[in-house]
């Protein structure tokens, strides 16, 4: 974009006249100075909203089932699956599913499981702003408590956090340069994050996974979870991808007499296409979520269900985005005319990065059995609770939990299966990069691997390596020419063809050159120094006319 003044050309440069109309006072051939402006277009988080909903719902039994007798673990997980926008208003809904593992009230206490999912819905407001924003967001369960009534009804409550990050992509200009007969102008170097795309879509995943050797044929699966390792960015032919490590932690009833319980872990590439294609020197920043997740058991080629087949649904937010360094007008000068330049704080991402830290959360679980003795540990199951960041200084603070259910069997002569929740918090301190302004606009944790060992015949140490995933942003305000305009038709006022001048405190050679209005590059050259050179306080300068 250009901002245009209009000058009156009359074959001298003592003869031009500036004006906004008008033909200027003695005639001549119009010519013209131009504010060259560069549109850059970028991304940034404006705000990040996360609040605490509480959900409540019945479940009943089915009648193909038995009574509930113990609940073991009832496992919670909400997924976002709209986001609308009315008005000042924005609405969020999605499901929660409920994966339950009870033991029933049979003579032999067998163990069964229960799936059940219910709509959910939150109503919050949008930032106030003009600018046109979107909405990432996010739920995730942080504590679930359930009771069983009567054996045919289980009332569950989960709080879940709902986190919405606000978004705007803004079109800015910059003040680039400004041309014109006998102006003059000074130029800083910025560092910009520009965006060249961006893409928020869903993509279908689907696995096939086979049991380990060995392992008993599935009859009927009892629990599942999913989890996703760190995404991380690969470039290749078709673009940008996600890819990571999934693992499926499975307990299942063996299709064999005695009625086994076996538990398996399987782990499996996860590959998402962004659908971006960052070319040249853009780089991707992108997260990966869940949205929701089925499993399934497979017969493989002898009819024999050794397999599972694994679907999911994976959001992927993208955004190609490039660092660069721009020059921008910081000041300048007209030697014929007194002009203003009019200012706008403009706010700029001016960095933007990923970091990752890995680590391991430990806990020690002292397991409740009235007999004192562990005969089987039938699952260690972990997922994700929480993750904060904020920023406290030149540091990071990062802390969250991670959740463990252990199903173990406590007696097998009475089939007495017995469990218990865990939270394991884990806590980090990174330090920032250089410099100052950052902000944290993203945190996240994956759950890498996980592995137990039996301590004692009632305890067992858990761990849990974690991925924690944070996504910070520099915004700094500039002051950034918008416009400028002329005052007043000016020669400079010169008393004598030279003049001397002592250096003052503070001073340059573009102040003392713009303040007596003549070229900076004559200053420098008539005093026998560089451009960049700052004079000493007291250093005698020649001012030619």
């Amino acid at each position: 974009m250009k901002q245009l003044f209009y000058a009156c050309h009359t074959g001298s440069r003592g003869g031009i006249s500036l004006g906004m109309d008008g033909m200027g006072t003695r005639g001549g051939l119009w010519i013209r100075m131009e504010l060259i402006k560069k549109p850059v277009r970028t991304y940034r988080t404006i705000e990040t909203r996360e609040t605490d909903e509480l959900f409540e719902n019945s479940i009943i039994v089915p009648d193909s089932k038995p009574d509930v007798k113990t609940l073991l673990v009832v496992n919670a997980e909400c997924f976002v699956g709209k986001v609308e926008k009315s008005g000042r208003m924005l609405e969020v809904s999605g499901e929660i599913k409920y994966r339950i593992l009870y033991e029933a009230d049979t003579p032999d206490n067998r163990l069964e499981s229960i799936t059940s999912r219910f709509p959910w819905s939150v109503t919050c407001q949008r930032p106030r702003t003009d600018a046109e924003i979107g909405v990432a967001a996010n739920c995730r369960c942080q504590h679930t408590e359930a009771s069983a009534v009567n054996g045919r009804k289980i009332v569950v409550r989960s709080v879940a956090s709902l986190a919405c990050r606000f978004y705007e992509i803004m079109n800015s200009e910059l003040g680039r340069e400004i041309e014109g007969d006998n102006v003059f102008v000074k130029s800083m170097p910025i560092n910009v994050v520009s965006l060249r795309d961006n893409l928020d879509t869903v993509a279908r995943v689907g696995q096939t996974l086979a049991l380990p050797h060995g392992s008993p044929a599935i009859g009927e699966i009892l629990y599942a979870k999913v989890n996703l390792g760190n995404p991380e960015v690969r470039y290749g032919e078709d673009g940008a991808s996600l890819e990571c490590k999934g693992m499926l932690n499975m307990l299942y009833r063996g299709d064999m007499a005695g009625d086994s319980i076996e538990s398996v872990v399987l782990e499996f590439p996860v590959k998402v296409n962004t659908g971006i294609d960052p070319g040249g020197e853009n780089i991707v920043l992108a997260s990966a979520s869940l949205k929701n997740w089925e499993i399934e058991p497979q017969e493989d080629s002898d009819g024999i269900y050794t397999q599972v087949s694994v679907s999911m649904d994976v959001e992927v937010s993208a955004q190609a985005v490039r660092h660069e360094e721009q020059q921008v007008v910081e000041d300048a000068y007209c030697i014929d005319s007194v002009i203003n330049l009019n200012k706008a704080p403009l706010d700029i991402v001016t960095d933007e990065r990923e970091l990752v830290e890995n680590l391991e959360a430990n806990a020690h679980v002292r397991l409740d059995s009235e007999n004192g003795s562990l005969d089987e540990i039938y699952m260690v199951s972990v997922g994700k609770k929480s993750v904060l960041a904020n920023v406290s200084g030149n540091m990071i603070n990062v802390r969250g939990n991670v959740g463990a259910d252990v199903v173990y069997l406590a007696d097998r002569k009475t089939r007495d299966t017995r469990s218990q929740n865990v939270e394991i918090p884990f806590s980090r301190t990174l330090p920032l990069p250089d410099g100052e302004n950052w902000q944290v606009t993203e945190a996240d944790c994956f759950i890498e691997d996980s592995g137990f060992e039996i301590i004692s015949s009632d305890s067992l140490d858990v761990s849990v390596k974690v991925s924690i995933r944070l996504r910070l942003c520099k915004l700094e305000s500039i002051e950034c020419i918008d416009s400028i305009e002329e005052v007043r038709r000016e020669a400079p006022a010169r008393k004598a063809p030279i003049m001397l001048y002592f250096a003052q405190p503070g001073d340059t050679l573009w102040s003392i050159a713009k303040h007596y209005r003549i070229p900076p590059e004559n200053l420098a050259r008539d005093n026998n120094m560089n451009l960049k050179d700052v004079p000493e306080v007291g250093k005698k300068l020649f001012i030619m006319a």
